[in-house]
């Protein structure tokens, strides 16, 4: 008899919620402190009007070895409202968390994230690159899953920002969209997940297989070397024409006309990867919708008082 796929899906979380406590014991072991288990809201629960939602990009990367569990749970203790990661698809078909389209940087292994399954992905030290490589011990390369279940023991509301990549030639992974709009309903995350891009046609993808979901264009280099040129009101028209909710803009970019033309088309801002003081005060003050850091211990900081 064949097993449905949501009963795969229920069998391999089962699994992995296995080995996510063996993995929070382990960022305790390296001083990255876990979080106590609680219920999840089933919806995200908005910050109210005029706060800034603090985002721990790649869970933190200036804490601990980016896009790694001990990351995560590392970004979960610092009060982060929200979670920044990037997703690839493996050899097999897995969402994988990565940044990078290659493991050189990070892993220091040869070839990329679509070459192997997962299952070997998961044998590579995510950490092995990292300054503090032998604090934190060997980091695998978590699968969304595995995020996805570790989310779970947040003690507040955490929101999920999920950024689709490409592979290293540009070309897109073949239904990474609908695998990853699967995976969010499993998870009830629909309410609580932003799913952000630079590839624009991909958040399209994304908003046709779930309406609900909350998408957001990031702005590249050469969109704005490309739109940019035309001025700050073409370049808010432009992205409103995609039916976007957020723009997440290099912080390089954001000036306070540009911030003044999104919000009269309507759309939610927020600034990126801001890591020094006077910058996240800057940007505060703006009163942007988000700012995302490798520091989200000084968002805090900075953002609470």
């Amino acid at each position: 008899m064949k097993t449905s796929s949501k009963s795969r899906v229920s069998m391999l979380t089962m699994a992995v919620r296995t080995a996510i406590v063996f993995c929070v014991f382990a960022c305790i072991a390296a001083m990255v402190v876990g979080c106590t288990s609680t219920q999840r809201p089933a919806e995200y629960e908005a910050k109210p009007t005029g706060t800034i939602m603090r985002v721990a990009h790649r869970g933190g990367a200036a804490l601990a070895p980016e896009n790694t569990l001990a990351a995560f749970a590392n970004g979960l203790k610092t009060d982060a409202d929200a979670l920044e990661l990037d997703i690839h698809l493996s050899k097999d078909g897995v969402l994988m968390v990565a940044h990078d389209p290659l493991l050189q940087r990070t892993t220091g292994e040869s070839g990329g994230i679509i070459d192997y399954e997962a299952a070997v992905l998961r044998t590579m030290n995510a950490a092995k690159t990292h300054p503090q490589a032998d604090t934190f011990g060997f980091q695998s390369i978590p699968t969304l899953e595995e995020v996805l279940v570790l989310a779970e023991t947040a003690t507040r509301p955490v929101l999920l920002q999920i950024e689709i990549k490409v592979k290293q030639d540009g070309t897109r992974y073949e239904n990474i969209e609908e695998k990853l709009v699967e995976m969010l309903r499993t998870f009830n995350r629909i309410d609580s997940s932003i799913i952000i891009s630079f590839d624009f046609p991909s958040l399209t993808t994304i908003k046709q297989l779930e309406p609900k979901l909350k998408i957001g264009a990031l702005i590249s280099k050469a969109y704005m070397t490309k739109i940019g040129a035309k001025g700050p009101k073409a370049v808010a028209e432009d992205l409103a024409s995609l039916g976007v909710d957020y723009v997440g803009i290099n912080q390089v970019y954001l000036s306070q006309t540009l911030y003044d033309e999104f919000r009269a088309k309507g759309l939610k801002v927020g600034v990126w990867t801001v890591n020094e003081p006077q910058a996240i005060e800057k940007f505060a003050a703006m009163n942007v919708d988000f700012i995302t850091s490798d520091r989200p211990d000084l968002l805090k900081e900075l953002l609470d008082k």
